[in-house]
């Protein structure tokens, strides 16, 4: 009879001994399982991330080159009918393209002005601009009251980072006479990583 009652308690002190076993063996397998989820499930969030980031600051950059080229064609379309009507008129109170009269020196221009003007100011073919080709540009500020007010006869609105007259340039004599350039603060970068400073003048 205690013979008896001995193998039924070994079998069952094995038998739990199988299933404590087998339940740990579970558990490490489970908790290996959640861990390796887990992990996937962080990359996979981090690639979505990071891929949103990417299209976020692709989209940033689309719209930012497209309000800035907006309002750089704006203000040019400005520029052609103040001097039209300056024209017309014979007003000597306005300058040349509604600019404010007063020549811009090379030490004001920024330096990623000056290297972008080479693709249009390099007379002599030498990938240099000279303080000589600059000049003969005539490049000088905006006079803000008078572009604010025909801005606003002709309904424009300026949309893009840099609102700001002062710092925009014309071009008042030459080939590109009544361009728009600008030269503030700011960088106007497209997707393909090129800086803009107006309509298709970039480096």
């Amino acid at each position: 009879m205690q013979a008896g009652n001995l193998v039924v308690c070994t079998y069952n002190f094995n038998l739990r001994s199988k299933f404590t076993k087998h339940f740990k063996s579970m558990k490490k397998s489970n908790l290996f399982v959640f861990i390796l989820v887990s992990l996937l499930f962080f990359i996979s969030v981090s690639i979505i991330s990071d891929f949103s980031q990417v299209i976020s600051s692709s989209t940033n950059k689309t719209n930012s080159i497209s309000d800035f080229k907006l309002d750089v064609n704006k203000l040019s379309e400005t520029a052609l009918v103040i001097e039209s009507e300056r024209k017309s008129s014979n007003d000597s109170q306005i300058n040349s393209f509604g600019s404010d009269g007063i020549l811009i020196k090379s030490s004001e221009i920024s330096p990623n002005l000056t290297a972008a003007l080479i693709s249009i100011a390099d007379v002599n073919k030498d990938e240099n601009i000279s303080n000589e080709e600059i000049s003969a540009l005539k490049l000088m500020k905006l006079n803000p009251t008078i572009f604010k007010n025909e801005l606003k006869i002709l309904g424009f609105n300026l949309k893009s980072m840099d609102c700001n007259l002062n710092n925009y340039l014309i071009i008042t004599q030459g080939k590109y006479s009544g361009t728009i350039l600008y030269n503030g603060p700011f960088k106007f970068i497209d997707n393909k990583n090129k800086s803009y400073f107006g309509l298709e003048l970039s480096i």
